[in-house]
């Protein structure tokens, strides 16, 4: 694993690339730790009071790390972004101004997958599968069929156009490393691993 010097200087690094392209002086002195039992990258800890900034932290992943260390400075800047646009009482989830500072700044807007089983759902409508790394808790169902299914007369989220659990599989570090279909964890603790499949309709 990195040692701590380099992991802090890769810290300063992201977060100076962060505050040149929002155009800020410096942002505040953020510390990063390695959280063992986290299951994504790494994730951003904002503290807030009345609306204002107060503090962060971020979390990295040893186990996702130890995969691609080539990603460290990649994922510290789409973190430090997440802190830039809090300081400046911006929206800090992971909305367009995110996504182009993110990418101004050489971050990556996505992690990738770790090796692993996941689980795979078949779309009734079009016949396309869908790994998730976790089983979902509700119904899901295939984003291009759903926003194709108004123009055709249909509702997007009827109970026969949800995605079918059909197995498992297991994904290794070959496979995980050429997946390019991963999305950006995190503004829900539970996020969908593939990039498809949309969420379960508002009440």
């Amino acid at each position: 694993m990195i040692s701590p010097v380099a992991l802090d200087r890769q810290r300063r690094e992201a977060f100076d690339a962060v505050a040149r392209v929002l155009g800020v002086e410096q942002l505040p002195h953020v510390p990063v730790r390695w959280n063992r039992r986290l299951r994504r990258a790494g994730r951003a800890l904002i503290d807030t009071r009345a609306g204002r900034f107060d503090g962060a932290c971020v979390e990295l992943s040893p186990a996702y790390f130890e995969v691609y260390p080539q990603d460290l400075h990649g994922i510290l800047v789409h973190e430090a972004v997440h802190v830039g646009l809090a300081v400046l009482g911006k929206s800090c989830g992971h909305g367009p101004e995110f996504r182009s500072a993110c990418l101004a700044a050489g971050g990556r807007l996505h992690s990738r997958w770790l090796p692993g089983r996941v689980y795979r759902y078949r779309c009734p409508v079009c016949g396309e599968e869908h790994l998730r790394r976790r089983r979902a808790a509700g119904a899901r169902w295939c984003a291009p069929c759903t926003e194709a299914a108004p123009a055709q007369g249909r509702d997007p989220f009827a109970a026969d156009r949800a995605l079918k659990l059909v197995g498992t599989a297991w994904v290794g570090p070959e496979e995980a490393a050429h997946r390019d279909d991963d999305v950006c964890e995190g503004d829900a603790e539970d996020a969908a691993l593939d990039l498809d499949a949309a969420e379960t309709p508002p009440a």
